[in-house]
C-alpha cells in the first residue's frame, strides 16, 4: 500500500511539474495583442464576418468576442518573434508521464471548448505545430482522430490521470503565480 502511495505521489509532482514549465511559457502561447490593436481587430472582423467562411476550427460568434476581448490581466505588451518559440523538448524531457500530450490530444478532441485557454492553445497548436516535436505532432493529430471522444485519449496516455479541465485550471494557477512574482 504505501508503495503504491509513493508511486502515485510522484506521478502527480511529476504532471505538476510539467504544468509548471508549460505555465512559465503561457505568455509566449497566447501572444495577447494590445488593447488598440484588439479593438481594431474585432471591429474589423465583426464587419466581415458575415462574408467569411471559417475553417477546420468553426467558432461560434459569442466565443470569437470573448477571445478577442481578453481581460486586462492578460493584455501585455506583444512579445518579438524570437521570444515565441516554444522550448517543448525541455518540457517533454521533464514530463515523463505524457501529460502534455494527453492534454493537447483532449483539447483537439473537443474537451473544455468553452475554456478560454482552450481555444488559445489549440489555436496556437495549428499556427506552430510543424515546429513542435514528433510527440506533439502525434498528440495533436490523435486529438483531430478522437475528435467527440475524449476518453480514448486517456486511453492513448494512461500514466497522465489528470483531465484536460484540471490541467488547464492548474495551469491558469502557475500562471497567476509566475505573472505575480513578475510584478513583484
Amino acid at each position: 500500500m504505501g508503495f503504491r502511495l509513493m508511486i502515485v505521489m510522484v506521478m502527480g509532482l511529476g504532471a505538476m511539474y510539467m504544468l509548471h514549465l508549460l505555465a512559465q511559457d503561457w505568455d509566449k502561447i497566447r501572444q495577447p495583442l494590445p488593447p488598440r490593436v484588439s479593438r481594431l481587430l474585432t471591429g474589423a472582423s465583426a464587419s466581415l464576418n458575415n462574408y467569411i467562411v471559417r475553417g477546420k476550427r468553426d467558432l461560434s460568434l459569442g466565443q470569437q468576442r470573448q477571445l478577442r476581448q481578453m481581460p486586462d490581466q492578460y493584455v501585455a505588451k506583444r512579445t518579438n518573434a524570437t521570444e515565441n518559440v516554444i522550448d517543448w523538448k525541455r518540457i517533454l524531457s521533464r514530463d515523463p508521464f505524457e501529460c502534455l500530450q494527453s492534454l493537447v490530444c483532449q483539447l483537439l478532441s473537443g474537451a473544455e471548448t468553452n475554456a478560454q485557454e482552450s481555444v488559445i492553445i489549440c489555436d496556437f497548436l495549428e499556427e506552430n505545430i510543424s515546429l513542435a516535436p514528433a510527440k506533439i505532432g502525434r498528440a495533436f493529430s490523435l486529438g483531430l482522430a478522437f475528435r467527440g471522444q475524449t476518453e480514448r485519449c486517456y486511453d492513448e496516455y494512461p500514466f497522465c490521470w489528470y483531465s484536460a479541465k484540471t490541467m488547464l485550471k492548474m495551469l491558469r494557477w502557475f500562471a497567476d503565480t509566475v505573472n505575480d512574482n513578475d510584478k513583484e
